[in-house]
């Protein structure tokens, strides 16, 4: 298995998050990573 998978594997779960700037990332992430998890799918939407 590739370490990407091994990794996924190991967290367990894969939050999906969706946000409108990096001020609201940013803030995000470090609670993601706060609360041990640190990888997280990033949802684009263009207008």
């Amino acid at each position: 298995m590739n370490s990407v998978l091994e990794r996924v594997y190991e967290i367990g779960i894969i939050p999906v998050i969706a946000f409108n700037s990096v001020d609201e990332a940013i803030p995000l992430c470090k609670a993601l990573m706060d609360g041990g998890l640190p990888a997280a799918e990033v949802t684009f939407r263009t207008a």
